[in-house]
């Protein structure tokens, strides 16, 4: 492991304790998380790991653990990001009792939490893509676009049927936005 990496990883657990200080959000997650039962304790519930994938983070269903991988994390806001997506899908796991390995449960999953973190707002849309933002449904095809690429690295199904079960939840999981009153960034 370089010393660039050893570093990241060494402050991976910091810079998520950080990022409960800083954002509103996760702390609401973790509130809710407790409500129903499911108490997060970092030294328990969150591990950072090395992997030789493209992964910045996952829910591990049968640990009930949300792993980050900081060698593919550019900055503190980015692992701040994946820690919120991960907390939607503990928060799902823990209400819903979601079976990750049914496709149509991990299509839901990746709608709410791509949908209720910053990974389809107005400033991420600018920062990360060269192509215009459309106003007329630019979030709800942004979140789309990020169910299925996550369903894609997760399962083996072809693109095809991804799609369609994708279509298929998609307006009951995209206005599910609990524990939020609603999605709160479809600038």
């Amino acid at each position: 492991m370089s010393d660039a990496t050893s570093s990241k990883f060494s402050n991976c657990y910091q810079q998520a304790r950080q990022c409960v200080t800083s954002n509103q959000s996760i702390r609401q997650l973790l509130n809710v998380l407790s409500t129903y039962g499911c108490p997060f304790d970092f030294d328990r519930h969150l591990t950072c790991e090395t992997t030789d994938r493209n992964l910045r983070g996952g829910f591990h269903q049968s640990l009930c653990q949300i792993v980050l991988y900081p060698e593919n994390i550019q900055s503190t806001d980015e692992l701040c990001t994946i820690f919120e997506h991960e907390l939607v899908h503990a928060l799902d796991y823990c209400r819903a009792e979601i079976d990750f390995a049914n496709p149509y449960h991990l299509a839901c999953t990746e709608i709410r939490a791509a949908s209720l973190t910053d990974q389809c707002s107005l400033l991420q849309h600018l920062s990360t893509s060269s192509r215009p933002f459309r106003i007329t449904n630019q979030h709800e095809s942004c979140v789309k676009n990020r169910a299925q690429q996550s369903m894609e690295m997760c399962t083996d199904l072809p693109r095809k049927q991804v799609d369609q079960i994708i279509n298929d939840v998609f307006l009951r999981c995209y206005n599910d936005t609990e524990p939020f009153d609603r999605i709160r960034r479809r600038q």
